[in-house]
């Protein structure tokens, strides 16, 4: 196809038509709410698109979630001012599921999807949550809405990972998949200049802070650009880029919007990614990546002295100037990891997990439900928390669902790592992806600690996406 003078493929003006046409609804929704108008025009447009090029609505998922996070993953219907939780992640999952469907039963080929102890596994969690969402119908003390959002995210959302590892099945696709992650945390960079221009990033307010400062950039997509950042790390290790310039470039930004997100589990997050790839690589590799950390370390605790000097010479009587704020934010954020006392955000988490490790003692092995609150006493104020808002999504999953739904969670993830993990070292020219997979879905569980990520669907997503990633290894066609 000629446009202009370029020759394009017809596959490439398709997506862009497809992510042109849908972008437009999600972005009315945003200012005008997803009316039943709005809900019916973006399923029939993605009808369209999806149904005739099922890999475009995985791709739709990734790049909208990436760029457009809660107005595209939690935006509800409204319809005569009541509100459904159906979102338009959930309206492209429902028409990529029918695809496959139709599509395997046209081509008559029930061993499309290999079903392994990864597999198995994932079906056996997806099986339990959806038995103690049965449970929940019928327990008084349980909340309807919340023991249906909890479902969604553990029953619903990992069928993601079935979706991936069906559609993509050779090595064009699985690095088209990848590229698609890195060309939206680039995107990302356009939130970036929008809050350093305006002092506050877009959407942050849904994240307030527990200190004193200001988010330039929202956690949700600081944390997309902690994934993208170890995939660009672990390809650098492995030199599969033409010159370092750029990725430098763009990782130097990547990491003042990590860092201006004031997310400090994020922090802590890609040190702790970046280790799981050094430990990962070959001797070779880790030498490489020693000596471009090392220097790119340098360069940032050299440009940091001259700031904090700047700052103090210049800066000591101006406190609205932007670089002594910038500085005075980070160093809260920073010490408060250290001095707990200083942040009463840290007072809360460990008051309410002391209430969830005592509620979840009363009924060790299958938990207490969806659906619950848990009591918390802090200060002398007392109140009631969702269990699903404990931040900690692996502590929350223990506290509904007992060891019984825990130990099946970690070991689904367990078996796809371990099944796949031989496999990701045969393909040379994959490995470097798969490695960095490997150190997101490390990141994911580690952040998961800290924050309710799989009681999010917006990040939860990621998870099942990395893991079926990471398990088209078994069957990739190269």
């Amino acid at each position: 196809m000629i446009i202009g003078n370029r020759q394009i493929s017809q596959t490439t003006f398709y997506q862009t038509v497809a992510y042109t046409y849908l972008a437009t609804f999600v972005i009315t929704s945003i200012f005008l709410g997803l009316s039943p108008i709005l809900f019916a025009l973006f399923t029939a447009v993605g009808a369209i698109f999806i149904l005739a090029y099922a890999e475009l609505g995985l791709w739709l998922i990734i790049v909208f979630t990436m760029l457009f996070e809660r107005f595209f993953t939690l935006q509800p219907l409204i319809i005569n001012q009541n509100t459904y939780k159906l979102y338009p992640l959930d309206i492209v999952m429902g028409l990529l599921i029918f695809s496959i469907l139709f599509s395997l039963i046209k081509s008559k080929n029930k061993n499309k999807i290999t079903i392994g102890w990864p597999e198995k596994l994932i079906l056996l969690f997806i099986t339990i949550s959806g038995l103690y969402f049965i449970r929940s119908l019928f327990d008084i003390n349980a909340d309807f809405d919340v023991a249906f959002s909890s479902f969604k995210n553990y029953a619903f959302y990992p069928l993601l990972y079935f979706i991936t590892i069906y559609l993509i099945n050779d090595a064009k696709k699985f690095k088209h998949t990848l590229h698609t992650i890195l060309i939206s945390g680039v995107l990302i960079i356009g939130f970036i200049i929008i809050g350093v221009i305006t002092g506050q990033g877009l959407w942050t307010e849904y994240t307030p802070l527990s200190t004193a400062g200001v988010r330039l950039l929202a956690g949700t997509h600081a944390f997309y650009l902690v994934l993208c950042s170890l995939i660009v790390l672990s390809l650098l290790a492995y030199k599969r880029f033409f010159s370092n310039q750029l990725p430098t470039m763009i990782l130097w930004i990547w990491s003042f919007g990590i860092a201006m997100s004031l997310m400090r589990h994020l922090w802590l997050g890609l040190v702790f990614g970046g280790a799981v790839i050094f430990a990962l690589i070959p001797r070779k590799n880790k030498k490489i990546l020693a000596s471009y950390g090392g220097k790119n370390i340098l360069t940032v605790f050299a440009i940091l002295v001259v700031l904090i000097m700047a700052g103090n010479i210049f800066f000591t009587y101006d406190l609205n100037n932007p670089v002594f704020n910038f500085l005075q934010d980070l160093q809260i954020r920073a010490a408060s990891i250290g001095n707990t006392s200083i942040d009463t955000s840290v007072a809360w988490r460990f008051s309410l997990w002391q209430s969830a490790q005592e509620v979840w003692l009363t009924n060790p092995i299958f938990g207490i439900g969806l659906g619950h609150i848990i009591p918390l006493e802090l200060d002398g104020w007392r109140t009631f928390e969702e269990v699903r808002n404990l931040h900690n999504s692996l502590l929350a999953i223990l506290v509904q669902m007992g060891l019984l739904g825990l130990i099946s969670f970690l070991g689904l993830i367990a078996s796809v790592l371990i099944t796949s993990r031989k496999k990701i070292f045969n393909d040379q020219n994959l490995t470097p992806y798969y490695i960095g997979l490997y150190a997101g879905v490390a990141v994911i569980l580690f952040c998961s600690l800290f924050q309710p990520y799989f009681e999010t669907n917006l990040t939860a997503i990621f998870l099942w996406i990395f893991l079926g990633l990471i398990a088209t290894s078994r069957n990739l066609k190269t």
